[in-house]
């Protein structure tokens, strides 16, 4: 069990507490950090990991670092946790654990190649969409880097790797027509008031989901977008358990003031009147996102619609503006995109149409 010199301890509440530098102050003393675990071989495992990577802090650095990716993954995402936000680091760790580390987890993190890397992407190309893929990329890009920058390996292996060409966005507008239809019958159902916030505000479920009332100034006829409601998935060990987090919207262009139209101010000021609590769909908690897409689908269903996924009623809001000559700037500033240049990437197919149109016009 504990030996002398390990800095290893057992707590009063029951769990292993280790010890190792981090790093030394200005005038040389130690800067500590620590680790838990409930059983005392695991952190011990820990530990040894922790000061293996933090030895460059302290030591002359004489041997390379042994670790494998599982390793370093490790130690990366206990440190990525302090910094994303929930479901970042929630998507983070669910990449890893099914499409990364069952592949490349077991190699010593110095001796992965681009050649191991590029038999890795073709492996998961079998089961993910080329998008997908280089989202999956990206994670073990970032991992790499911040290996680089702890001096654990010299170069990034993610550098030189050949990923899929990009496809094009699937998710298309539903037309005027169906968009009519719907409309009509989501204000005489009583849980379509999410399908009109999409179609008349371009808002994302999780942003609709997340409206409280402090949110809408009936005064000035705006809402306000500053919070998201998601479901994500927890990792712990075999136990894949999922739990809804309130967070902040997904970017700062993301967190935005949205006129309201004269339809929509009275559909809220109907359900204000019908509803207590804070959250305009919930009450006293959220209705969650895939609460809202099953309320969309039953609408379809009872009204005999194909069925419609809720973020092609984001689309037809912008497909809608597109086609009314609202310009790129405003669209993208009501959608809460970083750029104009994302969204033009987002509804190329959209702008096809206006592009005939253009050329029509002046042949």
């Amino acid at each position: 069990m504990v030996r002398k010199g390990e800095n290893i301890y057992k707590r009063k509440d029951g769990r292993w507490e280790g010890r190792y530098i981090k790093g030394r102050k200005s005038d040389g003393s130690a800067i500590y950090g620590y680790v838990y675990n409930k059983t005392y071989m695991d952190l011990k495992e820990r530990l040894l990991t922790m000061k293996a990577l933090y030895s460059h802090n302290y030591i002359f650095k004489t041997v390379a670092y042994q670790g494998t990716l599982n390793d370093w993954v490790t130690c990366w995402l206990t440190e990525m946790q302090r910094q994303l936000k929930p479901s970042t680091y929630a998507s983070y760790t669910n990449k890893m654990t099914k499409h990364i580390l069952p592949f490349l987890g077991h190699l010593p993190l110095q001796a992965i190649t681009t050649a191991n890397l590029n038999d890795w992407i073709k492996r998961i190309e079998r089961d993910l969409s080329p998008n997908s893929v280089r989202i999956v990329y990206q994670v073990m890009m970032s991992c790499c880097t911040a290996a680089v920058k702890r001096e654990l390996i010299l170069e990034n292996p993610c550098k030189y790797v050949v990923l899929p060409k990009k496809t094009p966005n699937n998710i298309h507008a539903i037309t005027s027509q169906e968009q009519r239809a719907l409309k009509e019958k989501a204000v005489t159902h009583p849980k379509g008031l999410a399908v009109i916030l999409a179609l008349e505000t371009g808002m994302r479920i999780g942003e609709i989901a997340g409206l409280k009332w402090e949110d809408i100034d009936f005064s000035s006829d705006t809402l306000t977008v500053q919070r998201t409601i998601q479901r994500i998935q927890l990792m712990n060990g075999v136990n894949k358990k999922t739990k809804v987090i309130e967070g902040t919207p997904k970017s700062i262009t993301s967190k935005r003031t949205i006129p309201l139209s004269k339809n929509v101010k009275s559909l809220l000021a109907k359900q204000k009147q019908q509803t207590s609590g804070d959250f305009v769909l919930g009450g006293n908690k959220p209705a969650e996102p895939r609460l809202i897409s099953m309320w969309l689908k039953k609408i379809c269903q009872s009204f005999h619609f194909a069925n419609i996924r809720f973020h092609q009623l984001r689309h037809s809001f912008a497909t809608r503006c597109l086609e009314k000559g609202v310009s790129i700037a405003t669209i993208s500033a009501l959608l809460g995109h970083q750029s104009t240049k994302m969204t033009l990437d987002v509804y190329v197919n959209s702008f096809m149409s206006e592009k005939r149109k253009a050329i029509n016009l002046i042949s």
